[in-house]
C-alpha cells in the first residue's frame, strides 16, 4: 500500500483522465502538449509526481488511447518532438501503488457523471484517510481548485464524497498547501515547513513560536494562516499602488478584512521600544513594524517592509501576545 513502512504518500498525480484531444489541430494539440510538459517538469523538480502504471492506456479521443497519438503518432496529430518530450518525462515518473486496498476504478465527478479516473480514485482513496493528493490536469480540463469526487454512488445510495484538488500547474500550488493548514489540521511542529510551501513569497523568523500568542495554537492557527494569506496575496501591491503611504496602504489591506498597519508615529519616536520589533534572521537585523491585530489589545504578527537583502521578500518576524508601545 502507499505509506507501507510509515512513509507518507506522494502529494500529486498526473489525471490521465484529463487528457482530452477531441477537436484539436495539429498545431494546438503540440502547444498544450509542450504546455503541460512544462508544468509536470516544473512540479517534479521540487515534489514528487505519481503516475498511474496504466496512464497510456486512458482514452483521449472517440476509441483512441493516449498511447496511440502520444506513442505511434496516430490521429488527431501531434508534432513528434512534443509528443516525445512529454512521453519522457511522464515516464521518468513513479507509477502510484495499485494494491492500494478500496483503490476505485470508477469516480464520479461534478458535471461530468461517472468516468474511468484511476488517478483521481487513488486521490480520493487517500483523501479518506486524511492524505490530500492534488491532480496535474491537460490545461484545457474544466477541473480546477477543489472538486467533490464521488465514489460508490448508486439509485439507493449517495455514495462517499471528498474534496480533491486539481492544478494545472505550480502556480496553483499556494492554494492546495493553505488548505491543508485545516482540512489534515496540521500540528504546531509543522507550521512553518508548511507555510513555507503556501508562502513561498515570505520569509519565516527562525524565532517565531506560537507560545507567545495569548491563545492556544488551536486557536489561533486559522487567524494566522488568513493573515499570512493577505500579506503574501496584496501587501507588496498595496505598498506599489499607495506609494507606500501608511493609511492607504491599511485601507486598501482591511478590504480583505483584517486589520494591518504601521506602528503609530508615536511608538516610532521611542528607540528602546521600536528595538522589541527588531528581529535576526541569519544573522542580519530586520525591523518588523507592520504587524496584524487579532484584537484590540491582544496577539499580533509582526512583518516587515519587502527585503533587498531577502530578494524582495517580507519577514513574518514575530507572533505575539502584545509588544509595549
Amino acid at each position: 500500500m502507499p505509506g507501507e513502512g510509515g512513509s507518507e504518500p506522494g502529494r500529486f498525480v498526473v489525471d490521465e483522465s484529463s487528457f482530452d484531444f477531441r477537436g484539436l489541430t495539429e498545431e494546438r494539440l503540440t502547444d498544450l502538449l509542450d504546455e503541460f510538459t512544462d508544468e509536470l517538469t516544473d512540479l517534479v523538480r521540487t515534489h514528487r509526481v505519481t503516475v498511474s502504471p496504466w496512464w497510456s492506456e486512458a482514452e483521449c479521443a472517440p476509441g483512441t488511447e493516449l498511447h496511440d497519438v502520444l506513442y505511434e503518432g496516430g490521429t488527431p496529430r501531434a508534432g513528434r518532438d512534443a509528443r516525445l518530450r512529454m512521453v519522457r518525462t511522464m515516464d521518468r515518473c513513479p507509477k502510484w501503488d495499485t494494491e492500494a486496498a478500496g483503490l476505485p476504478d470508477e469516480v464520479e465527478l461534478a458535471e461530468e457523471g461517472p468516468v474511468l479516473a484511476l488517478s483521481v480514485g487513488f486521490a480520493w482513496l487517500h483523501a479518506t484517510r486524511g492524505h490530500h493528493i492534488g491532480c496535474l490536469v491537460f490545461p484545457t480540463a474544466g477541473r480546477v481548485g477543489w472538486q467533490s469526487v464521488v465514489v460508490g454512488g448508486t439509485a439507493t445510495s449517495s455514495g462517499i464524497g471528498k474534496d480533491v484538488f486539481f492544478l494545472t500547474g505550480a502556480s496553483s500550488l499556494p492554494d492546495f498547501w493553505r488548505e491543508l493548514f485545516s482540512r489534515e489540521n496540521v500540528a504546531e511542529q509543522s507550521f512553518v515547513e508548511r507555510a513555507r510551501e503556501a508562502f513561498p513569497d515570505l520569509v519565516f523568523a527562525d524565532s517565531l513560536t506560537f507560545r507567545r500568542f495569548d491563545g492556544t495554537y488551536g486557536e489561533m492557527r486559522d487567524w494566522v494562516v488568513r493573515v499570512l494569506s493577505v500579506v503574501h496575496d496584496h501587501f507588496i501591491d498595496a505598498l506599489a499602488k499607495h506609494a507606500g503611504i501608511p493609511a492607504d496602504v491599511k485601507a486598501e489591506l482591511g478590504h480583505h478584512g483584517l486589520n494591518l498597519s504601521p506602528e503609530s508615529p508615536n511608538t516610532r519616536a521611542k528607540a528602546k521600544i521600536m528595538k522589541q520589533r527588531e528581529v535576526v534572521h541569519g544573522g542580519e537585523k530586520y525591523l518588523c513594524e507592520w504587524h496584524a491585530k487579532k484584537d484590540r489589545h491582544r496577539n499580533r504578527v509582526h512583518f516587515s517592509l519587502p527585503e533587498q537583502r531577502l530578494d524582495g521578500r517580507v519577514l513574518i518576524g514575530i507572533f505575539v501576545d502584545h509588544l509595549d508601545t
